[in-house]
């Protein structure tokens, strides 16, 4: 049970909020920690109305603001962060209006304060809430089912490292006892063989065993391997039951996985005005520092979400480098790499490749291998949607 507050603060809110409705208003910051929660609620003067920590429970702060504020609530604000998802949407679910904050801006604005404690944070979130969400970042928190793929996305991505990290590991061994094993094996059992032949070698050579040691890992790869494979296919099934994913996939170079990430990174493509937008929000559009006379256009920012990204990339570098398949785009990366190279035109490449997806999506058109045909098609495809 929520307990009822009576401090004198609350009390002058209460009396206020009767008389007006209107200067009743306040506003929520939450410092979300694992456990706990710190909570701080302002009005609109920015007084502090109450503080407390409770347990990071969507029921149990609901609770307590329901109780001790009616319907008073303007907004509730928060970092975003492991739990903020989570957070965020029960708390809607719940009625309230939650904004959901960029961690790193929020970070830059409370790191002014002197003492950096959770009291603090959640009254700097408040304030931020109540007056800077037009200047900050607001996160976007995706639907349950869009988790469910990134998550699916996310581990994959993590066992097929895991096993590369083992590969590499095996191989630095065998090399301390003068073995080389040859690169280009992309299954395990390729793998393993080459690894058995070399740890014969040794023995033969320098009458050390090294099979009991080395066996496991050959094993554990095996099994990451398997693994990965077996979530690669339930990730190619969905692609293929989604429209807009099979769409994606008749790009050269875009598969499965790459589709799947693009998607569930926007999930919903009426939040941008621009496809522009798009490739900003992924990370692929360059730094720009201007001051005065002063204008320097840096490295890409590496901003949003860093999977998609990498699909991204690995898909213009495949379309570059390993389809022979014509399209204008692959055309245009070909010559930019001559000029700039190849490390930086498959980055230009990938944010071609971001604005073209985005287009697909919210055009409903399907890829064009010729740029000629571009705008035809989208034309043909408007005038039968009418």
């Amino acid at each position: 049970m929520a307990k009822t507050i009576t401090n004198p603060e609350l009390l002058a809110y209460r009396a206020n909020a009767e008389a007006d409705p209107a200067r009743g208003r306040v506003w929520v910051g939450l410092d979300v920690g694992l456990k706990s929660t710190s909570v701080c609620v302002i009005d609109g003067e920015s007084r502090v109305i109450h503080q407390c920590s409770m347990k990071s429970e969507p029921v149990e702060i609901g609770r307590y603001l329901r109780k001790n504020f009616t319907s008073n609530i303007a907004h509730i604000g928060l970092e975003s962060g492991g739990t903020s998802g989570y957070l965020a949407t029960h708390l809607r679910r719940q009625g309230f209006q939650v904004a959901v904050l960029d961690a790193l801006q929020v970070h830059r604005v409370l790191s002014i304060k002197r003492n950096k404690t959770d009291t603090n944070d959640a009254r700097g979130i408040a304030e931020i809430t109540r007056t800077g969400r037009e200047y900050l970042t607001e996160v976007y928190v995706k639907s349950a089912a869009c988790f469910e793929i990134r998550a699916q996305l996310i581990m994959r991505q993590r066992l097929v490292q895991q096993r590369i990290a083992n590969e590499a590991m095996v191989r630095g061994l065998l090399r301390v006892y003068g073995g080389r094993v040859e690169a280009g094996a992309k299954v395990p059992a390729t793998f393993r063989e080459r690894v058995i032949e070399q740890l014969l070698q040794i023995q033969d050579n320098d009458d050390i065993n090294l099979r009991p040691r080395i066996l496991p890992l050959l094993d554990l790869c095996a099994r990451l391997h398997e693994d990965a494979e077996r979530m690669e296919a339930e990730l190619e099934m969905l692609a293929r039951q989604n429209p807009v994913c099979r769409r994606f996939m008749e790009i050269p170079g875009v598969g499965a996985i790459t589709a799947l990430s693009f998607f569930t990174a926007i999930e919903q493509p009426e939040r941008f005005r621009r496809a522009d937008d798009v490739a900003a929000y992924l990370g692929l559009t360059p730094r720009i520092y201007q001051s005065g006379e002063s204008l320097f256009r840096g490295s890409i920012s590496k901003m949003g979400n860093r999977l998609t990204r990498t699909h991204l990339v690995n898909a213009a570098t495949v379309m570059m480098a390993a389809t022979k398949t014509f399209s204008s785009l692959k055309d245009w990366g070909v010559r930019l790499s001559k000029k700039i190279g190849f490390h930086k035109a498959r980055i230009a490449v990938a944010r071609k490749l971001a604005i073209i997806m985005f287009g697909l999506w919210r055009d409903g058109t399907h890829f064009q291998f010729k740029a000629d045909t571009v705008v035809a098609h989208r034309e043909m495809t408007q005038a039968a949607r009418a």
